[in-house]
């Protein structure tokens, strides 16, 4: 079912800094020598899940496992550990730049078995594409939410080599996502209540196992941080 509405970006109310009259509440830069697991659970397979340099910089490296199928789910996530009613969730990410695998920066109800609970996402498929969606579970079943259009393609290349921003704003009216603080879509849903948590993951589904191209590997996603407000 398609439950989006377009913002409209002459519209000063979603034009404001989503952080403003906030504070911060977590955060987390990965300048360890490895991952704080005070703060994070890790899912999948361990090893791929590392601290990393890109360039200067220190990085939360998400690798995949090389195997004989290679379907697999590797993530982190604050479930646990950190999760919070209402407020911007923001990461500084690199994504994948290749097809047949993903990485998805998501917030997600801490308890998903139990309704109605919801997954709101930024998700990568390669080819400089980012697409915000969100998945809901309801007493009538699961319920996706994605856009009318997708989002155009970035510049190329450019999602795969630099660092963008993410962020998901959770109000008690809806959700908007952004990119680099600029709205890119807006949900109005009210139903959703209950405490999320972060989790970022890098996986390859069986659908998208037909696109992945092993040569193209290893082709990881980074992350320079994670913060958010309240």
């Amino acid at each position: 079912m398609r439950g989006w509405l377009c913002l409209c970006f002459a519209t000063a109310a979603f034009a404001a800094d989503p952080t403003t009259g906030k504070k911060l509440v977590f955060a987390d830069d990965f300048n360890a020598d490895k991952l704080d697991e005070t703060k994070w659970i890790v899912g999948g397979a361990r090893e791929t899940i590392s601290i990393a340099k890109f360039g200067k910089e220190s990085v939360l490296r998400l690798g995949l496992k090389m195997g004989q199928d290679m379907i697999q789910t590797n993530y982190v996530a604050t479930r646990g550990k950190f999760s919070q009613q209402f407020g911007y969730f923001e990461a500084s990410v690199r994504l994948n730049a290749t097809e047949g695998h993903s990485g998805t920066f998501r917030i997600v109800t801490d308890d998903e078995k139990t309704v109605p609970s919801i997954n709101v996402s930024f998700g990568s498929s390669g080819k400089d594409r980012v697409s915000p969606w969100a998945r809901a579970t309801l007493e009538s079943g699961q319920q996706d939410f994605r856009p009318e259009k997708p989002l155009p393609p970035m510049k190329a290349g450019d999602i795969s080599k630099k660092f963008h921003t993410y962020g998901i704003l959770w109000t008690e009216k809806g959700f908007t996502w952004f990119i680099d603080g600029k709205p890119v879509h807006k949900l109005e849903r009210k139903e959703y209540v209950r405490p999320m948590h972060i989790m970022i993951n890098h996986r390859i589904l069986e659908e998208d196992r037909a696109k992945l191209n092993l040569k193209s590997l290893p082709d990881d996603i980074d992350i320079d941080w994670v913060k958010v407000w309240k």
